[in-house]
């Protein structure tokens, strides 16, 4: 076997199948880490009904598994100065992909790129504080992006975000 790490394939630690297994007890922990991921473990505890130590060994599981990526804070764009948000389509040369995947979310104002069959090849979700910000984005920057050969948008006209919980 040949290090795949070279050629950017990470391999993940080979885990037990009981290891992988999510049950009601991690759901009720997931759920309620996603409602305030800042709860005490022993408040975590009560709300799903296991010990302290229980909540905090499970957490930990549910981390060396990957089905907790992180904890994160969720902010309000438009209270933060960006009132503009807009779907961005762009199609982009085959063979360059992974290419303008790297270079499209660099750009400042993309919040979020995801790459999806059909008419185009990725939507980037852009935010900015006003149209001349947007503008100067797709034009300047996305556009610019030698793999972009181009780009249809649609404004957010209003927008209910919702974490997703098992």
């Amino acid at each position: 076997m040949g290090d795949d790490s070279a050629q950017g394939v990470v391999s993940r630690p080979t885990l037990a199948d009981s290891d992988r297994q999510i049950d009601d007890v991690d759901r009720a922990l997931l759920r309620a880490l996603v409602s305030d991921g800042r709860m005490p473990f022993s408040e975590l505890a009560a709300r799903c009904h296991i010990s302290r130590s229980t909540a905090h060994a499970r957490v930990e599981r549910l981390r060396r598994i990957g089905a907790i990526t992180g904890f994160t804070t969720t902010l309000d764009p438009a209270l933060l100065g960006f009132g503009i948000c807009a779907l961005v389509f762009l199609k982009i040369t085959q063979h360059g992909w992974r290419a303008a995947r790297d270079a499209i979310v660099e750009v400042p104002g993309v919040e979020s790129l995801m790459m999806c069959a059909g008419e185009y090849d990725l939507i980037a979700i852009v935010r900015s504080p006003d149209m001349a910000h947007f503008r100067d984005t797709l034009l300047s920057q996305l556009h610019a992006i030698d793999a972009v050969v181009g780009t249809s948008t649609a404004f957010v006209l209003d927008e209910v975000r919702r974490p997703i919980a098992p």
